[in-house]
């Protein structure tokens, strides 16, 4: 049999066995899919398809680590460009004299060398720098993969440059000379010229080789990719195109009564659950930049996903099903979770962990499972409507000692309706700085109110926590006081009130514009409603992750910070990138169990690397306890103020600020 009939042949057993290798394993991942929870991503069609383009071919997530993000540029952009050759290669072996030209072979041998300069990169990475991320993950797998590509991209080379040579042995045709526009099969050409390799038996097999190493090796790649890592190859794209697009800060739509939100096992999770679990890279970006996992737990959210993947993959194979939650993924690891939504804003994925985390914790409430301190947190929203398990009535105690007595929204008509929040109405380190709010307000003569011991705690954490049940209780007691006021607008100094009412009483139907406090006094400045002087000290603010990260409210409390007259100077992780204070998901009603180094110390330690930096500004009342605790843990009360936006714009305003507020920063 002729060469050419041996290579055509093996290229269709090849691409038929391994079409059929492929197609197996989709249709599994697929029948695992079909028996999912539904869930709709199919709105917003034109955003998703121009956010897949910019995820994809921009690679805007993943260049955030620039190393990273160009390797896989390389790669990712050479197999795009590097299909060229294999319809060329095809065709040429089936359509004798076949060629894809000058032109575009120039191309394939420009990014033949891209590949091979991002596969020394990656290997580089892999072997000398070693990023702590990586931990965990498939080593050996992603050898493989880069071997495999390796082989890949020299075939192409290979096999091109003996093709002159080879094109009468082989093919029947004569072929003209390579020109000097396709570098690297003209350069490696005369180089088997020069080696004496020209003869009709040696070029007939060194074409056979380069062939076997671009063409047949692409088939066994085909085979070998559904049961790796490298799956997210094929489901990377379809991941991100069916990203959620409902607002950041929402948790769960409203799900189905009889199924609640606890994830018990495989069935409880939707198809884009299952989608995310084959789609992990095993890059370890979230784990970086999970708070939990720099303070020494044992959460890591890429080990989360993995584990998942894991127990999947046995239970589809016969084994016997195991619990996911407290089983698969063990309790130490899902209390852990702070939900800041790092490791889905560093997924370039977009791998949903936050919610699977919650559903998994919902599961262990369901059997008691739960932190005691935690748990009793629960009881006093249950019965008291606060965290603080005071009586309803305490709510507004605060308010005493003002000069002008606080509306009640309830009774009388206000322009703008301040939902306070548990830790700015009843915690006594904060009354101080809720009572300056109110005279900030009162001193641009805000016609505003409160709910008075109508409010209760929004349920943003009771439903993070993984209790959906109360939280619907607190967000219907809330909602139904919402409904006896008379507002404009409501505005909140808790970005976690800000969040429920922002983006979870939606399911509710509730839909009146809500605004962190920042943002409305931006407002009330550019209105002329106060008179600033410039403070001139130099400061740092962290982003809230409620805020920033879930809310994308970054620029408002900037503004105000540049309003007032001080030097902002930026933490190197700041923005959508900020670093969790460690409070968020119920953690600052839990025990610190594994902890090393907590969050807010660690993020004290990056303000204090700035210099001349002197006041660490916040917007969130837990900032103010976490990162006030944190500056004296770390011994550097002399060093760092930690202060509340409110706070500068009292002091710019002339307002004053209480020596006791000052005593305790």
């Amino acid at each position: 049999m002729a060469l050419r009939d041996v290579l055509m042949a093996a290229t269709i057993i090849m691409f038929v066995a391994a079409g059929a290798i492929f197609s197996r394993r989709f249709w599994n991942i697929y029948q695992v899919m079909k028996k999912s929870r539904p869930t709709n991503r199919s709105d917003r069609l034109g955003e998703r398809l121009t956010s897949t383009f910019i995820q994809v071919f921009a690679h805007k997530r993943m260049l955030k680590i620039r190393y990273s993000g160009v390797l896989h540029l390389f790669i990712f952009s050479g197999f795009v460009v590097l299909l060229i050759d294999v319809v060329g290669s095809i065709l040429q072996l089936f359509v004798a004299g076949f060629s894809i030209g000058p032109v575009l072979g120039m191309i394939v041998d420009i990014w033949v060398c891209l590949v091979l300069i991002g596969v020394v990169m990656a290997i580089y990475q892999r072997a000398v720098i070693k990023p702590e991320r990586y931990h965990g993950s498939d080593e050996t797998d992603g050898y493989i993969i880069l071997g495999m590509i390796t082989m890949i991209v020299i075939g192409i080379a290979i096999h091109e440059s003996f093709y002159p040579y080879a094109a009468i042995p082989v093919f029947g045709v004569k072929s003209a000379p390579i020109g000097a526009m396709e570098f690297l099969a003209y350069g490696l050409s005369h180089l088997w010229a020069t080696l004496g390799w020209t003869a009709p038996r040696a070029a007939s097999i060194g074409y056979a080789v380069g062939y076997a190493m671009d063409i047949l090796v692409i088939w066994i790649f085909l085979a070998y990719l559904p049961y790796s890592k490298h799956l997210h190859v094929f489901l990377a794209i379809p991941n991100i195109f069916v990203r959620k697009m409902r607002p950041p800060g929402e948790l769960v739509p409203s799900p189905v009564p009889e199924e609640g939100i606890a994830i018990r096992s495989f069935g409880d999770l939707s198809w884009k659950d299952v989608m995310d679990l084959y789609t992990c890279t095993e890059c370890g970006r979230c784990q970086a930049v999970c708070p939990a996992h720099a303070a020494g737990q044992a959460l890591s959210p890429k080990m989360i996903i993995l584990e998942l993947r894991e127990a999947l993959k046995k239970e589809l194979a016969g084994g016997e099903p195991i619990p996911l939650a407290g089983g698969v993924v063990s309790q130490e690891e899902l209390w852990a979770c702070t939900t800041c939504g790092a490791c889905m804003e560093a997924c370039p994925v977009f791998i949903e962990h936050v919610p699977k985390i919650v559903g998994m914790r919902a599961a262990l409430l369901e059997d008691g499972e739960i932190d005691k301190s935690a748990q009793k947190v629960l009881v006093g929203w249950d019965r008291q409507g606060n965290s603080f398990g005071q009586p309803l009535k305490k709510r507004p105690q605060w308010t005493k000692g003002l000069d002008v007595a606080i509306k009640d929204a309830r009774r009388e008509p206000v322009d703008w309706l301040w939902f306070v929040g548990d830790f700015a109405s009843y915690d006594p380190r904060l009354q101080d700085l809720t009572r300056l709010v109110a005279q900030l307000l009162q001193r641009a003569e805000v016609d505003f109110g409160i709910l008075y011991d109508g409010e209760s705690n929004s349920g943003n954490d009771a439903l993070r926590i993984g209790e959906f049940g109360l939280f619907e209780a607190l967000a219907q007691k809330n909602l139904a006081k919402l409904e006896e006021a008379q507002y404009n607008m409501i505005f909140t100094t808790d970005p976690h009130s800000l969040n429920a009412l922002k983006n979870e009483y939606v399911k509710y139907g509730f839909d009146r514009p809500v605004k962190h406090y920042t943002e409305a006094f931006v407002d009330l400045i550019e209105g002329g409603k106060f008179d600033l002087k410039p403070l001139g000290i130099r400061a740092t603010y962290h982003d809230p992750c409620y805020l920033g990260r879930w809310n994308r409210i970054f620029d408002a409390p900037r503004e105000l910070i540049k309003r007032v007259g001080v030097d902002l100077v930026e933490m190197p992780r700041h923005g959508e990138n900020s670093f969790c204070c460690g409070a968020g998901g119920g953690r600052i009603w839990m025990e610190e169990v594994g902890i090393k180094e907590r969050p807010a110390d660690q993020r004290i330690k990056e303000a204090l690397t700035l210099e001349g930096v002197t006041h660490f500004v916040v917007a969130c009342p837990k900032d103010v306890a976490m990162f006030t605790a944190a500056v004296a843990s770390t011994g550097n009360e002399g060093r760092l103020r930690v202060v509340d936006v409110a706070e500068l714009l009292a002091e710019a305003a002339g307002l004053g600020i209480p020596d006791k507020l000052v005593a305790t920063r």
